[in-house]
């Protein structure tokens, strides 16, 4: 299905640069995010087994695999995405991996990035806080809360991606990552 997506929107350009450039590129892709799927169960039992929860809270206070730049827990980091502070709660290791591995699979409720076109030409890509009488109160990528004017908005389009970046797993040596999932996995 996503070939034929793909086929389509390069139909003007020559046959042989879909096959020969992009379609290999399409493949390399689609195995790697088939490999990433098939190490979620290997990586969330070594999660359990081996990881430290202890050394998980120093990865993510040092700022190693950037989490603190847009999640808090309790009153370290920043409030752009989700409050990690209670996630072992409702979260199991392979949830949180998942989430890690591939952020815009499960877009938490009230956290979906938005982008905002305004009648001076501006954009901004955030994730809407509250609707005020005034407007909307935006956090920015950049952490930035402010309100933007409801007469100034000439567009506002949910996007289906979430703005953490996928692999920032790959920030991370291994155990890092198993570490951190063992402390957020504690959270309760």
């Amino acid at each position: 299905q996503q070939e034929s997506i793909y086929r389509t929107t390069f139909n003007a350009q020559p046959p042989e640069i879909f096959e020969t450039v992009l379609l290999p590129a399409i493949q390399k892709a689609e195995q790697a995010v088939e490999a990433k799927k098939r190490q979620l169960s290997p990586l969330s039992d070594k999660a359990v087994r081996q990881g430290d929860a202890t050394a998980g809270k120093l990865v993510y206070e040092s700022g190693k695999g950037t989490c603190i730049a847009c999640h808090k827990i309790g009153e370290v980091g920043r409030p752009i995405g989700p409050d990690l502070s209670h996630i072992g709660a409702i979260r199991t290791e392979r949830d949180i991996l998942e989430s890690i591995l591939f952020p815009s699979n499960t877009l938490a409720r009230d956290y979906e990035a938005h982008l905002i076109e305004t009648s001076d030409g501006q954009q901004a890509m955030a994730v809407i806080k509250s609707h005020t009488a005034e407007g909307l109160l935006v956090v920015d990528i950049a952490g930035q809360e402010r309100n933007i004017p409801h007469q100034s908005i000439t567009g506002d389009t949910t996007l289906p991606t979430s703005l953490m970046p996928m692999g920032l797993d790959q920030t991370l040596p291994e155990k890092d990552l198993l570490d951190l999932v063992a402390w957020l996995r504690s959270l309760k």
